[in-house]
């Protein structure tokens, strides 16, 4: 049985890549005579933070608090995100606005819940050092009430190798539990965390190899990569087949719940989020990954990033919300 444990008293930062995700939702009737397209009869526009705001809006979806710090450019995409933060109360102190790049947009085209096409304006900040600094004075204001971070790299250019080793150092001299959501390029710059938490498929790439998940060469992978990093807990996510975790203490895996999946966007930010308010808690690894593996299967279930929310969590487990 998993244990939904009382996360109100709990204080998560997030740091790392913001964007915004747009949905334009319409019905396709007919191609278009013009070329061997679909036409999408537009119907609908949906707004939503996404990247770390989107995991700091499931860590207050499972009842935490979140203070979050990244960037966003002085646009309109960076005002609508900043709006949905405050319609969210999300505690945003530590976002910075930056004149000379645009926010992060993802703009997907949506026939029902059908995928048609996905557009991406971006442009990967290439920090200075007059910005890392500045970055490393929010962070040190946004970690002084917090008892875990969630560092979220989407390899838009919040991370660096340059400034990982800084941002670390920092949460260490507050002594503050450090959860780390990776991408490939700079799997192994994160040294010494608490929680690393990459899926089946950047483990893979980051270790040169293909991962079988029979006999013992996951739980190989998962040592050599845990060996590498030193980290305290290693989780990597398997898709519908779970989650794999290794610790001080061994190797074991969460078999995946039966899901009707409509769409896997935005289920890793759900995964670290509950992961992260189980760090923060000093909860186990083993019920850390219970949680963390219901909420990753729970938020597959509706299209778009969605935020996981106690209601949803206490109703799949056919429990009375308290």
């Amino acid at each position: 049985m998993i244990k939904v444990p009382d996360f109100d008293r709990i204080q998560v930062a997030v740091a790392g890549d913001l964007m915004l995700d747009t949905y334009c939702i319409g019905t396709v009737r007919r191609q278009s005579p013009e070329a061997p397209v679909e036409v999408l009869d537009w119907e609908n526009r949906i707004d939503r933070a996404g990247g770390a705001a989107n995991v700091a809006l499931n860590i207050m979806g499972l009842g935490g608090n979140a203070q979050l710090t990244g960037w966003i450019g002085k646009d309109a995409e960076g005002s609508i995100i900043r709006d949905l933060l405050q319609q969210n109360h999300i505690a945003a102190h530590g976002l910075m606005e930056l004149g000379e790049y645009p926010t992060t947009h993802k703009t997907r085209y949506l026939h029902g819940s059908r995928h048609l096409l996905r557009v991406d304006h971006e442009s990967r900040v290439k920090a200075s050092e007059e910005l890392m600094a500045r970055q490393l004075e929010v962070l040190g204001k946004v970690l002084n009430d917090c008892q875990a971070i969630v560092l979220q790299d989407y390899e838009k250019g919040y991370f660096n190798p340059h400034n990982i080793p800084s941002i670390l150092s920092l949460c260490e001299q507050y002594k503050v539990p450090v959860a780390v959501d990776p991408k490939k390029d700079q799997f192994w710059l994160f040294q010494g965390v608490d929680l690393f938490k990459p899926n089946l498929k950047e483990l893979s790439e980051a270790l040169g190899r293909k991962i079988s998940l029979e006999g013992d060469d996951l739980r190989t992978a998962c040592q050599e990569a845990r060996d590498r990093l030193g980290c305290r807990i290693l989780m990597v996510t398997l898709g519908d087949q779970g989650v794999a975790v290794l610790d001080e203490h061994g190797f074991f895996r969460q078999e995946g719940h039966p899901r009707n999946v409509v769409d896997v966007c935005g289920a890793g930010d759900s995964v670290i989020a509950a992961a992260a308010c189980a760090l923060a808690l000093g909860l186990g690894s083993e019920d850390m990954a219970a949680l963390a593996n219901l909420c990753g299967g729970l938020a597959c279930e509706r299209s778009g990033t969605h935020p996981v929310t106690l209601a949803q969590i206490h109703e799949s487990l056919n429990q009375p919300v308290t």
